[in-house]
């Protein structure tokens, strides 16, 4: 017997809105949206060519246009496998001299702000490689000096152009490489997005140039600690060892049946959730409001959509008669059904710490702090110069 949710659980669109925002960096406000927001500039995300294009990797990401926020560059030209021979030789004298055939191995060394695109090792990921096929290749390259300048205009009252320049910036920086072809790089995990912007930035910028640092007193001794902002400080919770026996690393999936728990329905299916399917949700979310501002819809069922389906499209019509369908089969579920699966999507998820970790030099102790950023978020990818500044503003 299919149950109705608690009353309370049925958020108006606007609440829901404000707290389906795809991964942003900590300390933003719920104002997710203005009232004329215009989901015309949600559109296909264009990848680099000869890495992201590919006739069997379907683009899924909507992209703002940022022209309209005055955020537009220079195209970037990512053919580096259609480079002249002279030049794929000189990038991989380049590589071989810096020892940047895997970044990680001399990045504290040898970061420099360059054009190539130079391989990923995976284990930087640490545990969360695993969420995706072993034979899956990550590529990056430094953000260009249009990237940055776009970044210079981002408004950091509004966590949606936020998302947006995050989004601009691993568009034109991440590439996935598989054996059957590319892949698109909003294949990533939700969880990994703000993780990949950090490694961009480790790479854009010489080692300490950009340092994005801060102290305060060690809970244990009270001795002054140094924290540091970049893809190494950030932790994650992860799945316990003994559910991750539902999981193929190959498919991206989790096969979960009911029946070990001794529950009737069927094995579910469930799947990891992207950049693209976050990016593609919040559209539908959008557009559903802008048709009806008196819509609603189950905070709940939003929570289990990214995990229910393994793509959303970006055409609005096929996404709405793909959503209906997973929110029939939310709306099957009776109240042990739910509860269960309740259970199993807090199991599952890898969750993002709000938090960072460091080595008290006094008492040897780990301590944490909030994530943070002294000078804002801008100061992500803000070129500090050495001159001096003109005037105190």
């Amino acid at each position: 017997m299919a149950v109705k949710r608690k009353t309370e659980d049925e958020l108006s669109m606007e609440e829901i809105l404000a707290g389906q925002i795809p991964e942003a960096p900590e300390g933003y406000g719920p104002e997710f949206y203005g009232d004329e927001e215009d989901t015309s500039d949600i559109v296909e995300s264009t990848e680099p060519e000869n890495i992201q294009n590919h006739e069997n990797a379907e683009q899924e990401a909507p992209q703002r246009d940022m022209s309209q926020l005055g955020m537009v560059g220079t195209k970037l030209t990512h053919n580096f496998n259609q480079h002249d021979p002279n030049a794929r030789e000189n990038d991989a004298k380049l590589a071989e001299a810096k020892g940047l055939s895997k970044l990680g191995e001399n990045i504290k060394q040898n970061v420099e702000v360059r054009d190539g695109w130079i391989h990923m090792d995976k284990a930087l990921l640490g545990e969360r490689a695993d969420f995706y096929p072993e034979s899956w290749e990550f590529m990056i390259r430094p953000a260009t000096v249009d990237a940055i300048r776009n970044w210079s205009t981002v408004d950091e009252e509004n966590p949606l152009n936020v998302d947006d320049v995050f989004n601009e910036i691993l568009k034109y920086c991440l590439a996935i490489k598989t054996p059957t072809g590319p892949q698109p790089w909003s294949q990533i995990n939700s969880w990994d997005k703000f993780w990949f912007v950090l490694m961009i930035r480790a790479y854009t910028f010489k080692q300490g140039e950009q340092s994005i640092s801060w102290n305060e007193d060690c809970v244990n001794c009270d001795a002054p600690v140094d924290f540091k902002l970049d893809f190494e400080s950030l932790m994650y919770d992860l799945p316990d060892p003994e559910v991750m026996r539902y999981y193929d690393r190959e498919s991206r999936t989790w096969m979960i049946d009911p029946a070990e728990y001794d529950l009737p329905d069927a094995p579910i299916t469930l799947y990891n959730p992207t950049v693209e399917k976050d990016a593609n949700i919040k559209a539908w979310m959008i557009n559903k409001y802008q048709e009806n501002r008196n819509a609603k819809v189950e905070g709940n069922f939003v929570k289990f959509l990214t995990w229910l389906a393994p793509k959303i499209s970006k055409d609005q019509e096929i996404a709405k008669r793909q959503i209906k369908e997973y929110q029939m089969k939310y709306k099957s579920w009776d109240m042990d059904m739910f509860t269960f699966m309740e259970d199993v999507v807090k199991n599952i998820a890898v969750t993002p710490s709000t938090n960072i970790s460091a080595i008290c030099p006094s008492c040897g102790e780990e301590v944490t702090a909030q994530i943070r950023f002294p000078n804002g978020i801008s100061d992500l990818f803000n070129v500090r110069r050495k001159s001096r500044k003109f005037g105190k503003k």
